[in-house]
């Protein structure tokens, strides 16, 4: 017998498949920090995977959602991560911003935010990606692209799609770029 919390998530999941499919011919996908910081660097070693992906939303095969402050978040991460030059990695996310026009920037909306506190919990998930999570559920998106491993099973929970588009043996050699 499932307690209440196991029925309304069981709902939950049936009302998410069904919008999933009822949304359109142009799907949305949300992007993380991760996808938007390999983009941005051409000498990454995910680069050549990501800008496929990401290229292919720019010219409207998907609609991109990038939270609202994740150019802010890859800028920290291009910079005090990798260890790039602050002005060419404040250059790159500015070009970014100013060039594309398709992607949307949402927030979380206070619901979305509690919901992805909630999720972290009933999943036992790292809050962070689930506010990911959350944000797609949010904008009705079709899944999350990312780079990161964990999601896959996120994704499935929810009845997300999962897109990482780097190959395993690639994804090995990010822990040396991540030094």
């Amino acid at each position: 017998m499932l307690s209440d919390g196991g029925v309304r998530r069981l709902f939950w999941i049936r009302e998410r498949l069904r919008l999933a499919s009822s949304v359109g011919s142009v799907e949305k996908r949300v992007l993380d920090v991760n996808v938007l910081a390999v983009f941005l660097v051409k000498g990454h070693p995910g680069s050549e995977h990501v800008s496929s992906v990401v290229e292919a939303g720019l010219r409207g095969a998907y609609v991109p959602l990038i939270v609202d402050v994740l150019p802010f978040r890859a800028f920290w991460i291009m910079t005090r991560r990798w260890g790039l030059p602050e002005k060419e990695s404040a250059a790159a996310v500015e070009h970014f911003v100013k060039t594309y026009e398709v992607p949307r920037y949402p927030s979380l909306s206070r619901e979305a935010i509690l919901e992805g506190f909630r999720l972290a919990e009933e999943l036992r998930h790292d809050v962070f990606d689930c506010m990911y999570v959350a944000l797609a559920l949010q904008e009705k998106a079709n899944g999350i692209v990312t780079t990161d491993t964990d999601f896959e099973k996120l994704c499935k929970s929810v009845g997300l799609g999962y897109y990482n588009p780097v190959p395993k043996e690639v994804l090995k050699r990010f822990k040396e770029q991540n030094k």
